[in-house]
């Protein structure tokens, strides 16, 4: 059935892009007015498209490239707008627009069908979207986002804080709507939860956890104490994503070309390796590893080293290297020298994984990482240690590895390591979870980096010739896209958050 599904999803997909000059903005009708559509055939593609948009590496690169975690291989002249920092309005405004298509699909689904469990998903992926909106441009549409229909073709811009706020209200309401759905309510299609196959009880455990990771990304601001205890009061029964709960997406990837339309494959899979197995031009080759993660998982003895990256051929016959981003071309290690990244033919704990891998929402130890901090930080009830390491056991096993490789891991006396010896848990549990996130969640690594400051040392770009303050940019910019149909909204938008650049005009949790 899940090959179905795929060939729907296509043909939505189709219907949705082929003719994609008319999706310049989000401010434009959607001819797909997936209202007029029922629920579970319009759910697996727009759960679909965030997958996509969240695991097509070429979307949010940087913060790998920025983070010690890839570099950019010695075969391939260095991308200048990343490693001098010199933005352009039109980077990534396709994960922009990807994020308001399909937000406008589930908005559909909210707003046409009588389903309270198709309505309850919806909003829960709603706030998903906005949330990693505001994490990426900070104020954007959204009171007034999808109001095409009714002739608003210039939605103002929301405050970011007020957004975030709105997002645990409407989270809050999901929650309440499973828990008082009647009896009589119209089961989810198993078909058409790519996610969760329609388990209710998993459902509300994504969306507290979606909640937590909200006021989580708060709590280094003073202000915000009381707000954040309270909201995780009201909803702290229901718990959160547990090992083997985590939310990946799967709508029967495939490695197959005799379907509608090429790329069945996991997305991640598919930047790197085709449907054959042979490797797609400007992948494998083009993404190598960051030294700064390489001499990490080194200085820990991690056993899912090779699972993240390749071993290369060595000069000191260490077996692992990693590049600087920034590097000059000439001074850069020779591609046989560096370490690709993870990659064995049928083995999903590689990071590129395989075709049929599902793909990444919000996973079982990001969610424990997540919890680890809150408990560290007396937010939450449990024991911080505990959860520190269920995390890390999560993430050994994601990768493909054994419980009792990540107990050995986690009882080596290194601080880096140990919890009970590291000096800082915060900083250990934030580094752990970078180290963890590599190629699976790229826009919370970005805003764990700038909203607590971990991992330390890391050097982002060694190009000689940075702009701005020498640190990477802490936001987006909004989209060229936006400027020439919505000027006035984003310039409103740039005046109510006092802009000054892209480099100081910080999204409104970052507290540093």
């Amino acid at each position: 059935m899940k090959k179905n599904i795929l060939i729907l999803i296509a043909g939505l997909l189709l219907l949705g892009t082929s003719c994609s000059k008319d999706f310049l903005s989000v401010n434009e009708v959607n001819p797909n007015t997936p209202s007029k559509v029922e629920a579970k055939l319009v759910l697996p593609a727009a759960l679909n498209a965030v997958a996509f948009n969240m695991n097509y590496p070429r979307r949010f690169e940087f913060t790998y490239l920025w983070h010690g975690l890839w570099s950019v291989s010695a075969g391939y002249s260095q991308p200048q707008f990343l490693v001098q920092y010199k933005l352009r309005n039109s980077d990534y405004q396709d994960a922009f627009l990807s994020f308001y298509t399909t937000a406008k699909n589930f908005d559909g689904i909210e707003k046409g069908s009588s389903d309270v469990y198709y309505v309850a998903i919806a909003k829960i992926m709603k706030a998903y979207i906005f949330q990693n909106l505001v994490d990426c441009w900070g104020d954007v549409p959204y009171s007034e986002a999808f109001q095409a229909e009714t002739g608003n073709l210039k939605p103002k811009y929301d405050k970011q804080k007020d957004i975030y706020e709105n997002l645990v209200v409407q989270l809050d309401a999901a929650m309440a709507s499973i828990q008082a759905a009647p009896i009589t309510a119209t089961a989810v299609d198993p078909n058409s939860d790519i996610i969760y196959g329609g388990d209710m009880g998993k459902w509300l455990k994504f969306a507290n956890t979606l909640k937590l990771r909200i006021l989580i990304h708060q709590s280094g601001m003073a202000d915000r104490a009381t707000y954040i205890t309270d909201a995780i009061a009201t909803t702290a029964s229901i718990g959160y994503i547990g090992a083997g709960e985590g939310a990946l997406n799967n709508p029967g990837y495939t490695a197959s070309f005799n379907t509608v339309l090429d790329n069945k494959e996991n997305p991640f899979y598919g930047c790197f390796y085709n449907a054959s197995g042979n490797s797609n031009s400007d992948g494998i080759t083009y993404y190598f590893a960051g030294r700064d993660a390489v001499n990490y998982y080194l200085a820990t003895a991690d056993p899912r080293l090779p699972k993240f990256f390749q071993t290369c051929k060595t000069a000191d016959g260490s077996d692992y290297n990693g590049n600087y981003f920034g590097y000059d071309p000439a001074d850069l290690t020779s591609q046989d020298s560096t370490s690709k990244l993870g990659y064995a033919a049928g083995d999903a704990g590689t990071m590129i994984g395989t075709p049929s891998k599902s793909a990444p929402i919000l996973t079982d130890f990001e969610s424990l990482f997540i919890q680890a901090e809150a408990a560290q930080r007396g937010l939450i009830a449990g024991d911080a240690k505990s959860l520190y390491e269920s995390a890390v056991a999560q993430s050994f096993a994601y990768m493909g590895l054994t419980g009792t490789e990540s107990a050995n891991f986690l009882t080596q006396p290194n601080p880096k390591v140990n919890y009970t010896n590291a000096p800082d848990k915060l900083e250990l549990i934030v580094t752990q979870k970078w180290a963890s996130l590599n190629g699976v969640a790229p826009v919370e690594i970005w805003t764990d980096f700038r909203r607590t400051g971990f991992p330390l040392n890391l050097h982002f770009s060694v190009d000689a010739a940075l702009a701005g303050p020498g640190t990477p940019p802490v936001r987006l910019l909004y989209p060229q896209d936006e400027i020439n149909v919505n000027n006035a909204s984003v310039l409103a938008a740039k005046a109510s958050q006092n802009w000054v650049s892209e480099f100081a005009t910080k999204i409104f949790w970052q507290n540093r």
